[in-house]
């Protein structure tokens, strides 16, 4: 029986219909599939889902080069657009989704897809109306799913998290990655955007009864027990990340942990793998980390230029308020502070200088 953890009135989740897939198997499946279909059209959606719940980058880069060769139909247009719109190439990707509506592509589809382009390069009010009548038509899992998506992007966290609650119910699946990526989803709005650490722990930890390999839900997880200062859980935890993905967000954390606690030489170890690992990563697709680079490079990483030039990629792809924050936050870092009030004054909502998550 799955039990909301702290939904904004309590709200009770109904079970899942079917007891979901234990997440090994799930994933074994998943690895099943990629093997059997080879080079087949439709695999890039395959490798994408590992990519997103694994930290398998690999597989993003095999998504990317695979899509970039398949374009003649609708479909290879909408799916190429899909892993463009992973890697950030977001405007790139909305040419894409005109393309393959223009070549007889389901408009539904396509205009799902739309809209979460314009959620993800911070225009979700454009994207709330399209949703909101996509619900309307087709109400479930995918259309509350979305629009509760873009209602937290606006930070109407309480409707966003009913609408959550409401996607899960609609699941009909054993796959756990779904129920996975909701809990996620709400546990990184209410802990990031919320403020509430201690909700945001419970969510995470249900995505990971669902799908222990889930590697951002275990690193977000990591932060709130470092919040409330459970350090060998958090280390424990992502020992076993970092040693299973080589995650650099993982590293990097580790890192900054050992050094905290009297192990200076490995967590420094630790931290120029994960440097290592953050520019290896953004040679190959720089828009996709230059956020979390960023991030890395303003706090243990330590190198506040490198930082602004990459918070500035950033936000030429996308002016979402995280976007604008993190420029705003490089800027001060490297003095440049009429840059900052710059991009305050520019942002048109005043969370702009809203604090980061780490």
């Amino acid at each position: 029986m799955l039990m909301a953890c702290g939904g904004t009135g309590g709200e009770r989740v109904l079970p899942p219909r079917y007891l979901t897939t234990a997440g090994a198997l799930a994933v074994a499946n998943l690895d099943g599939r990629i093997a059997q279909q080879a080079e087949a059209a439709g695999i890039e959606e395959l490798l994408l889902l590992r990519a997103r719940f694994l930290g398998d980058y690999n597989a993003l880069d095999r998504a990317s080069v695979l899509a970039e060769r398949r374009f003649d139909t609708g479909l290879a247009l909408l799916r190429r657009a899909r892993t463009r719109s992973a890697v950030h190439h977001f405007a790139d990707a909305l040419a894409d989704v005109d393309a393959a509506e223009r070549a007889g592509a389901d408009a539904e589809e396509c205009g799902a897809l739309r809209a979460s382009i314009l959620v993800a390069t911070g225009h979700a009010g454009e994207a709330v109306p399209l949703l909101e009548a996509g619900v309307a038509r087709h109400p479930g899992f995918a259309s509350r799913s979305a629009l509760a998506g873009a209602y937290a992007a606006l930070g109407r966290l309480a409707e966003a998290d009913r609408l959550y609650v409401a996607a899960l119910a609609d699941l009909d699946t054993t796959s756990p990655f779904p129920y996975a990526w909701i809990y996620f989803a709400r546990g990184t709005m209410w802990a990031e955007q919320g403020g509430d650490t201690a909700r945001g722990e419970a969510l995470y930890a249900q995505a990971l009864t669902h799908l222990p390999g889930f590697v951002m839900a275990g690193i977000h997880l990591a932060e709130c027990e470092v919040a409330r200062g459970d350090l060998s859980s958090a280390m424990a935890r992502l020992d076993r990340l970092a040693t299973s993905s080589n995650e650099p967000e993982a590293l990097a954390l580790l890192g900054e942990l050992h050094v905290r606690t009297g192990e200076p030489e490995r967590g420094r170890r630790e931290l120029s793998r994960a440097r290592q690992r953050f520019e290896a990563l953004l040679s190959k697709h720089p828009l996709a980390f230059a956020d979390h680079a960023a991030l890395f490079y303003l706090g243990p990483g330590a190198d506040a230029e490198r930082a602004w030039v990459l918070a500035q990629q950033n936000l030429a792809g996308r002016q979402t308020d995280r976007a604008v924050a993190l420029a705003v936050e490089a800027a001060r870092a490297t003095g440049r502070h009429q840059e900052a009030r710059a991009l305050v004054s520019a942002s048109p909502r005043p969370t702009a200088g809203a604090p980061l998550p780490r």
